[in-house]
């Protein structure tokens, strides 16, 4: 096994994202999470790591953890150490999109699940100084809005003697014997310490390698295109397409010569169906 992965390993806490994808990609892991920051007992039927979810437009965003309950409710957790990575319109783009792919065709408004967007960031993004915010929506006379919404801001920088205090300092540990719940203790000792899940954490790292060399060419490749783009559209912003989708390059490559003003050819890349 590749010694510097090891080396590499050995500094990664489950809050970090190439770990958390390993450590929470467990039933156990995940209901364990969800039992503690609702302080119920919480069982789910099916969940899904790191997977990616687009909107009408093209625009992407991988969620962490998104997990479906026994009595409908949908999950939705994500473990960030950026400021940047954690704004509270990040919260609501999560819950709006998620609202997109559940809803089907004819389907009754009261059929949506309830929805909750957990955020655990390693700062005190909202500056309160508290474990846990739980934010929602309320009408003139303090009554709660019933959309089934829920978004909740966790701090992972504050630890106490409560089960969610504890947690918070168990995400943020390197090693397993400093952590306190028994199941993270020792799901983190698998992929560290044990022959299988060091193997894991090694292809893992290897593919992840991999995929930056390629990332880099298609870095390189998206800003050639850019600045051809600026070329036929002078003093116009093209950040926008960082965030197409490959057939929506495809169609910028294929439409770059033809004779069309800026509002034509953003409408073709971006809206034609």
């Amino acid at each position: 096994m590749n010694q510097e992965y090891l080396e590499f390993v050995k500094a990664l806490r489950p809050i970090d994202d190439i770990f958390m994808k390993v450590i929470f990609n467990d039933q156990h892991c995940i209901e364990l999470l969800f039992n503690i920051i609702f302080e119920e007992d919480i069982s789910i039927t099916k969940w899904h790591i790191q997977d990616e979810y687009r909107n009408l437009h093209g625009r992407t965003v991988i969620m962490d953890i998104v997990a479906s309950t026994e009595n409908g409710n949908i999950i939705d957790v994500e473990m960030e150490r950026s400021l940047k990575n954690a704004s509270p319109l990040r919260a609501r783009f999560h819950a709006s999109i998620l609202d997109s792919s559940l809803s089907y065709v004819n389907e009754k408004w009261e059929k949506l699940p309830e929805i909750y967007v957990i955020f655990i960031c390693e700062k005190d993004v909202l500056e309160t100084n508290r474990l846990k915010n739980h934010i929602q929506r309320y009408g003139e006379d303090g009554e709660a809005f019933e959309d089934k919404v829920h978004i909740i801001d966790m701090n992972a920088n504050k630890e106490d003697e409560t089960p969610l205090g504890k947690l918070m300092h168990d995400l943020r540990c390197e090693n397993h014997e400093d952590m306190y719940d028994e199941v993270l203790k020792e799901r983190v000792r698998y992929f560290k310490q044990k022959e299988g899940g060091k193997k894991v954490m090694c292809d893992m790292m290897e593919k992840l390698e991999k995929r930056g060399e390629k990332r880099g060419i298609k870095i390189g490749e998206m800003k050639s295109l850019i600045q051809i783009l600026l070329k036929k559209f002078p003093g116009m912003n093209f950040e926008w397409v960082k965030e197409c989708n490959e057939q929506q390059i495809e169609k910028i490559q294929d439409h770059i010569l033809m004779n069309m003003s800026y509002e034509e050819f953003y409408k073709l890349v971006l809206h034609d169906k």
